[in-house]
């Protein structure tokens, strides 16, 4: 079954929350934050035994990430315990918010927003045409929080109607906007 499909538009606006008590925002500086990333990364986005290769696959193979200006971290009290990718496709000047992952310990505080901000904060002054993400309909806390962060619905392949018609549903949103693969107005949904 295909992920969900969202985008985020130039100009929408970006929250400016500020960060909780004792964490910060960091950069991939050095060789041990491959780890890092895979720990963050596990319970969801790779499987639990997975070393280091799972960094070269899912970033550093690609050739438009560069992991010292694209892979940011979300630290506690020093310690990575989040990820997110932001990186632009250059040749389609489309950003893409890529493998978000939290530590178990970490989740379910309200933390994924910030994942948001540094996405459209960093990709948005770079010019890009949209941001997009893909995700499953199980992460519920993710999803929520891309809506909540200006993200919406892309309706690109058969079913993704329905599909996000259920999650609306599920979350109590009454209504949002959906968008074609095109990054353009599709339809209202509403439940």
């Amino acid at each position: 079954m295909e992920q969900l499909k969202m985008y985020w538009l130039p100009g929408t606006p970006i929250r400016n929350d500020p960060l909780p008590e004792g964490y910060s925002v960091s950069r991939f500086t050095k060789d041990e934050d491959r780890l890092a990333w895979c720990e963050c990364c596990k319970n969801g986005l790779i499987p639990d035994d997975a070393g280091i290769e799972a960094f070269y696959h899912d970033i550093e193979s690609r050739p438009d990430i560069n992991i010292y200006e694209d892979v940011f971290f979300l630290d506690y009290q020093g310690e990575h315990v989040g990820t997110v990718t932001a990186f632009i496709h250059k040749d389609s000047n489309i950003g893409d918010m890529h493998m978000v992952g939290l530590k178990p310990e970490f989740r379910g505080r309200g933390l994924a927003k910030y994942f948001c901000i540094i996405t459209e904060k960093k990709l948005s002054e770079a010019g890009v045409r949209l941001i997009r993400l893909t995700t499953d309909e199980w992460r519920k806390g993710a999803v929520r929080s891309y809506l909540s962060g200006g993200f919406l619905p892309v309706e690109y392949d058969t079913g993704m109607e329905e599909r996000w018609r259920a999650v609306l549903k599920e979350y109590g949103i009454p209504r949002v906007d959906m968008l074609d693969d095109a990054g353009h107005y599709y339809k209202t949904l509403e439940i």
